[in-house]
């Protein structure tokens, strides 16, 4: 009858996997008709794995991608992305680094620095992209709003937008604000509020205090990383009101003068007795923005003897934790990023050939050395990017895209006009060719799916263009999945070792089979085994499919947690918490009710180290009966 409702229930199976498949309902009357459409993913039934290979093209390059033999049938897919030019890497990242959780201030700033960098790239170049400035513009100002959340009452940031204000967080915040001012509408009040609270929390000797998480220990060799990270940040910004047209405030320049002075007479100590790239890095940095163009020298000679080379690449090893706590292969990315600014900076400073002279010819680590180990410091980060044209973690990713973007002069590539064919052969057959792009395109890279010539086993992809063709990078892609071990299979917790340090990950559920409605329980342990305190984990528990999450039980979680349980994110088939362990790890459960009957998997349950990935632990789905 007319203004009657029913509700209709529609079974369907899963006999595939399928990523946004789309399931449509029509509904047709005498008079009128309607119709809703909804996409449905199906993951296979197995663990996923991403392989990535990248290297340099001139003329020929070779690379080779390894596919499992008992790879699940029909899951993998090799894409081959090719990079004209360097901005071509940034542009990508600009939605590459939205693929990872940002709840957090720190998240939030990083995700948006993409987008700040493409913008700058393209004023550096006098041109741009519409479409993808426009983007970039939006996602600058989403952030800048979003970061006005996590403003504390005493005008610094904190990680949550809740209890004290972070230094290093503070810092972050007071650059991107003031980066961002370029191309949108900021309140300068917030950057000096922020730039007043900060310098109010330096010591007599010049040192901001870096401490052991949950802890009043300091940590002395973090404090000069710390201390060093800061003072850069306020040279960058030393010339400069937050009132972007009031630059009268000579009192408020002369303020933030002398606390920049202190800290780098503290650090001119500092990174003589500790060998750590990073702080070395980070001090060359401020004090070539701050005019001390001699104790910076000083400070790149010292990053010159501590680099470590490899094949054809250089790279720098982070010993300490970051301030933003980096560690692992993250640390070394965000590293070498930092010292490729300095080199990069030191150039800029001297002659064209980077102060070559006669008699510095036949010495090894005279400034002869600088071009070349920029040159291979940039190829070690190329090869590092990830599947979603990234660097692993948020602050490796805007460290590595800025020091692209400051190599973005040096770039020969730029000058391509493209057009050129490539041919694209994989295990010396031919698959495809390509109109290369232009050395100096605007946007993303150009991907070629090569999923069909690929097999189980070693596969090379192979290009081949004209002579005398400018370089480009390339990267394979290679995801696939692989079925879950017996003991996997078994076991709802798991634990794994990295570089001597462990994870472990137990989920269990009191109830896998039940009705529509019963309320299931779930919990969840997490620790970080062998040591402790070295910043946020992530654990993204799996649901099965049309789980009703209870947020208050969350919301009692995260209180009964101490705050170690920070923040998090329901999501259709998992739920992303995220961790800020204390000694003996974060233990919490929650509830959620089955909205409709099935017979399914969850999701598989994955921790790891937001700020090193490489530290990852997973557990295999666990299967539902719901009537």
């Amino acid at each position: 009858a007319a203004g009657d409702n029913a509700r209709q229930t529609f079974d369907f199976r899963a006999v595939a996997s399928i990523k946004d498949g789309k399931q449509r309902v029509t509904a047709t009357a005498t008079d009128a008709s309607d119709q809703i459409e909804r996409k449905v993913s199906v993951h296979p039934n197995g663990e996923e794995v991403a392989k990535t290979t990248s290297g340099i093209l001139g003329e020929t390059a070779k690379l080779e991608t390894d596919i499992p033999r008992d790879v699940i049938a029909g899951t993998t897919r090799t894409e081959l992305k090719i990079y004209p030019g360097l901005l071509a890497h940034v542009a990508e990242s600009i939605e590459g680094i939205m693929e990872r959780p940002y709840g957090c201030a720190e998240q939030t700033i990083s995700a948006a620095y993409p987008s700040l960098l493409i913008l700058r790239a393209y004023k550096q170049m006098g041109k741009e992209s519409p479409a993808v400035a426009a983007k970039a513009r939006r996602y600058v100002q989403v952030g800048y709003e979003r970061l006005l959340n996590y403003r504390a009452t005493t005008g610094g940031f904190s990680y949550w937008g809740r209890g004290d204000a972070d230094l290093a967080l503070t810092a972050y915040a007071i650059r991107f604000l003031r980066d961002a001012r370029e191309f949108i509408e900021v309140d300068g009040r917030v950057i000096n509020e922020a730039r007043e609270w900060l310098i109010k929390q330096q010591r007599g000797d010049g040192s901001w205090p870096a401490h052991v998480w949950s802890e009043k220990v300091e940590d002395k060799r973090r404090t000069a990383l710390l201390t060093a990270y800061i003072a850069r940040v306020l040279a960058m910004t030393n010339d400069e009101d937050g009132n972007q047209r009031d630059n009268a405030n000579k009192q408020a320049k002369a303020s933030i003068s002398a606390p920049l002075k202190r800290a780098l007479v503290y650090l001119s100590e500092r990174y003589k007795e500790i060998d750590e790239p990073y702080l070395i890095a980070a001090y060359a940095l401020a004090a070539f923005d701050a005019g001390q163009a001699d104790n910076a020298r000083a400070a790149v000679a010292k990053l010159l003897t501590l680099a470590h080379e490899e094949a054809d690449v250089s790279y720098w090893s982070l010993e300490t934790n970051t301030p933003f706590y980096g560690w692992g292969l993250a640390g070394r990315i965000e590293t070498t990023a930092l010292v490729l600014q300095a080199l990069k900076k030191y150039c800029g400073m001297q002659n064209a050939d980077c102060g070559l002279s006669e008699a510095d010819s036949s010495n090894p680590q005279s400034a002869i050395r600088i071009p070349q180990l920029i040159d291979r410091g940039l190829l070690f980060l190329l090869r590092q990017q990830d599947r979603y044209g990234v660097w692993y973690s948020t602050q490796a990713t805007v460290n590595t895209l800025d020091t692209l973007v400051m190599l973005l002069s040096k770039d020969s590539r730029a000058a391509d006009a493209g057009g050129q064919e490539a041919q694209i052969l994989v295990n010396g057959r031919q698959a495809t060719s390509v109109e290369m792009p232009r050395g100096d395109q605007l946007t993303s890279p150009l991907v070629v799916d090569i999923s069909q010539f690929v097999s189980p086993g070693s596969n090379v992809i192979e290009m081949r263009r004209a002579a005398g063709s400018a370089q480009a990078t390339l990267q394979v892609v290679s995801t696939y999945y692989v079925p879950w071990t017996a003991s996997q299979r078994s076991a709802n917790h798991s634990m794994a070792e990295d570089s001597n340090r462990y994870l472990r990950l137990n989920v269990s559920y009191d109830r896998s089979a039940g009705k529509v409605g019963d309320e299931i329980t779930c919990k969840v342990e997490t620790e970080r085994v062998g040591f402790k305190g070295y910043g946020m984990l992530l654990a993204e528990v799996g649901l099965p499919p049309g789980a009703d999450v209870d947020r208050a039980s969350l919301e009692r979680a995260m209180k009964d947690s101490n705050w170690s349980l920070s923040q998090y994110d329901i999501l259709p088939d998992h739920l992303i918490i995220y961790l800020w362990p204390q000694a003996g790890g974060a233990n919490f459960t929650f509830k959620f009710r089955p909205r409709f009957g099935l017979t399914a998997e969850s999701a598989p349950s994955v921790l790891y180290d937001y700020y090193n990935p490489e530290a990852r632990v997973v557990v295999a789905p666990t299967k539902f009966a719901i009537k």
